[in-house]
């Protein structure tokens, strides 16, 4: 929903940013992997507890994530392995930054707010996974409110400003459970409806 809204209004700044890099050599591969490498170090700051460390070098993470489909898209790139490839990134990515924060609250024995990132992670996954099911059957179930972006922009946004990472990780836990329910309800109500006759078939006739 997130990128929906915010993506239009800064899609020629993304386009000239990508011709930039389209010109200096870069590949949309090259940036989905630096995307995760930077989120594999945002994870790291949050285990050692450098929240505003971890938030901020998960912004330009995501900044990147933005860039490396610009980039497909201005260089002719584009293809549906890059698509799939980068969903594959992200959930690695989602994995090392979650995993990250879930590590610092186990090591240092806040086992409530350990089992609160899990149950994020699960629900995180559970929405993504459920959506790539959905899609099999339905032509699209990106609905729900707590989508990646969403996700990721809370949580750099809660560990940035200070006293607002137990009420981001609150909100986190409800939300990703209710879109991954939501997303489930909407598929099960479509694939509930009777499939259109085709025009050939008796019923049809």
């Amino acid at each position: 929903m997130l990128r929906k809204m915010v993506y239009p209004k800064i899609e020629t700044l993304l386009n000239s940013m990508a011709g930039f890099l389209h010109q200096k050599g870069f590949t949309p591969n090259q940036l989905t992997f630096a995307g995760l490498g930077l989120n594999v170090v945002s994870g790291a700051l949050f285990m050692l507890g450098l929240f505003p460390a971890a938030g901020l070098t998960l912004l330009v993470a995501g900044l990147g994530d933005m860039l490396d489909g610009a980039l497909a898209r201005t260089s002719g790139r584009a293809s549906k392995f890059g698509a799939f490839l980068d969903s594959v990134v992200d959930r690695y990515s989602d994995f090392f930054v979650f995993g990250g924060l879930a590590g610092h609250f186990a090591v240092t024995g806040r086992m409530g707010w350990f089992l609160l990132v899990m149950g994020i992670i699960a629900g995180g996954f559970v929405t993504s996974y459920s959506k790539a099911r959905a899609e099999n059957f339905i032509s699209s179930c990106s609905v729900g409110v707590f989508e990646r972006p969403e996700r990721l922009i809370a949580l750099a946004v809660g560990a940035i400003l200070p006293g607002f990472m137990g009420l981001v990780i609150w909100v986190l836990f409800f939300g990703t459970q209710v879109t991954a329910i939501h997303r489930i309800l909407y598929t099960k109500s479509l694939l509930a409806e009777p499939a259109a006759p085709r025009p050939d078939s008796p019923a049809a006739l």
